[in-house]
């Protein structure tokens, strides 16, 4: 059997959403489809496919995006020779967590990290997490998100008395440990493609 039947053959396909370039927004997300074989990418868009030998691969940068009341799910950036990356999410087509996506996503990200730990040292750059700049900015507005929903009604439930400022702190304090998990896993770092960190895989 020719190598180009063989390695079609193993191929390996995820129902995930995709995008070309480096994100923004977006109201639905129209592109499912994302395959893995062993030596290329494939993907779906705008009705037909592309595919890139994953030799043209150069860096895989992992995010974890948070919505409030809903949860978290996992993004990863796949960056080319040359062209435009490409943006791989866990998500619903409208930008929720999904927990069989996120299931898919794992496995996704596994595969394609087990592939490319294959290829010499420094080859593709492996990355996570939010600039610095931005990691800071997270940083002031969980201050702020603690003051206000967390310290403000423990005040005034020192001064009222009301125990319904009881119940708001104790809200406020669940959206604070939420955005305070998104902002340590969404710390920028380098990391071993062997071992990919857990809490990058929501």
């Amino acid at each position: 059997m020719p190598d180009a039947i063989k390695d079609e053959a193993r191929r390996r396909d995820y129902g995930l959403f995709v995008r070309p370039g480096a994100g923004g927004l977006a109201l639905k997300l129209a592109d499912e489809g994302v395959a893995l074989t062993d030596e290329r990418l494939f993907w779906a868009n705008g009705g037909g496919e592309e595919t890139r030998p994953l030799s043209d691969i150069s860096g895989v940068h992992l995010t974890v995006a948070h919505i409030t009341r809903h949860g978290d799910f996992g993004s990863c950036e796949i960056r080319f020779k040359g062209s435009a990356p490409l943006q791989v999410v866990a998500s619903s087509a409208f930008g929720f967590p999904d927990e069989q996506r996120s299931l898919v996503y794992a496995a996704f990200i596994r595969d394609l990290h087990a592939s490319l730990a294959q290829r010499p040292a420094g080859t593709v750059r492996f990355s996570a997490g939010v600039s610095e700049g931005r990691l800071r900015v997270m940083q002031v507005l969980l201050i702020i998100a603690g003051l206000l929903f967390v310290a403000l009604p423990l005040v005034l439930l020192l001064l009222s008395g009301e125990l319904g400022m009881l119940a708001a702190a104790l809200a406020g304090g669940i959206l604070v440990a939420g955005l305070y998990g998104w902002t340590e896993k969404n710390r920028p770092r380098g990391y071993d493609p062997r071992r990919v960190p857990p809490e990058l895989l929501p």
